[in-house]
Order: structure tokens, then sequence, then C-alpha cells
């Protein structure tokens, strides 16, 4: 199993970054171009988790989508 970090520069909240990218509902191509609402399928979806299969144009992947727990900040 391949793991897949990226960085996204983005003027969005790290709230609403992570709603957009866990938004599985109608729609979700007009964010993410390569993933047609036709080819999307939600598996399993949890508070942390997601298995989806997405994808256009006849190609399609399945991701397992896993949030980390929010960081917490010590002022000490």
């Amino acid at each position: 199993m391949s793991t897949i970090h990226f960085v996204y520069a983005t003027t969005s909240t790290p709230e609403e970054f992570v709603a957009a990218l866990t938004d599985f509902g109608p729609g979700r191509s007009k964010l993410f171009g390569n993933s047609a609402d036709e080819y999307l399928k939600v598996h399993r979806r949890g508070p942390t988790e997601a298995d989806v299969t997405g994808g256009s144009s006849g190609i399609w992947e399945r991701l397992r989508l896993v949030r980390p727990a929010p960081r917490r900040h010590d002022h000490h």
C-alpha cells in the first residue's frame, strides 16, 4: 500500500479544506475535476476515515482516506 502526503496552498481554513476533501456528495466534481459524480462510490465512511472509489473518463481509483487527529497546541 502506498501512502501519499501532499501540500496544497489555499486561502481556506483547515476546517473548510477538510470539509471539501471529505464531501462525497453530488457536486464533488466541481471541486475535483477528475472525480465524476457517476464514478463516486463510498464503501465505508467514519469520523476519521473513508473508503471511496472515484474517477472519471473510464479511469477510477479506490482510496482509503485517513484524517489525522487534530493537533493540540500546548501553551506551556
